[in-house]
């Protein structure tokens, strides 16, 4: 077998598809090593069309200036939900999805309901 057909394979095979999601993380994390840290999630299978990772602000990092510093990094869309009451209290999700070293990157942060990210933008 060529290297070619061993490197095509890498990459359109599920594993090939987490490894450069991984790189993308590796690649963000190396270049950015300031950026809060979400929890990060890998979905599996990765289809070819939609290599993607997940970062979900929580504890210490739920807050708007960790989600601000993605949006300023990423750049992309930022999208808000509609008010939910969640334990008690009436919150809002909101997401930026871009582009990064060809991954869909997709970091999201639950806030009170009463701050307004479109604002701060």
């Amino acid at each position: 077998m060529t290297s070619a057909y061993t490197e095509t394979i890498r990459e359109t095979t599920p594993a090939g598809h987490q490894r450069a999601v991984a790189f993308a993380l590796s690649q963000l994390l190396s270049e950015f090593p300031d950026l809060p840290t979400p929890h990060w999630t890998i979905p599996i299978p990765q289809p070819e069309d939609d290599r993607a990772l997940y970062g979900y602000l929580q504890r210490e990092h739920e807050t708007l200036e960790a989600f601000l510093a993605y949006v300023k990094v990423l750049g992309g869309e930022v999208t808000s939900c509609a008010p939910v009451e969640m334990y008690g209290r009436l919150v809002r999700t909101h997401a930026v999805v871009a582009q990064w070293k060809g991954v869909r990157i997709d970091v999201t942060v639950t806030l009170p309901a009463s701050i307004d990210v479109q604002a701060a933008l």
